[in-house]
């Protein structure tokens, strides 16, 4: 998959107009369904929550662009969960980033602390 379009509903098109991408490669219809279904639900979502509290400023929405990746894992089963997951981290890094958190000083100051779960050291 190359990218698809958060969308609130079939022809209704999430503003800020946002573009997913999926972390993990589809392989089978089932997860292919649950990047349509669940997970672009949650994107458009969080957008659309985002400008309806004053996140992102509705008189910007037609003027910006959102690209969020999506990482539903490989073995998931669970709809609502997929769903709920990724509205809350896509709400968080909108957030964030609307707020310019971490600032380059945040990120310096804890990057000697930071442990990645997944690091090979």
């Amino acid at each position: 998959m190359n990218g698809l379009l958060a969308v609130l509903a079939p022809n209704l098109m999430v503003k800020p107009s946002t573009v997913m991408f999926n972390k993990v490669t589809i392989k089978n219809a089932k997860q292919a369904v649950q990047m349509f279904g669940p997970a672009q639900r949650a994107v458009a979502l969080a957008v659309a929550e985002c400008v309806e509290d004053g996140t992102i400023p509705a008189d910007e929405a037609d003027d910006l662009f959102i690209s969020v990746g999506v990482f539903i894992h490989w073995q998931a089963e669970d709809d609502r969960k997929i769903q709920d997951y990724n509205h809350e981290a896509t709400k968080l890094a909108l957030k964030r980033a609307i707020a310019g958190s971490p600032t380059a000083k945040e990120m310096l100051d804890g990057m000697a602390a930071a442990v990645h779960p997944f690091a090979a050291n």
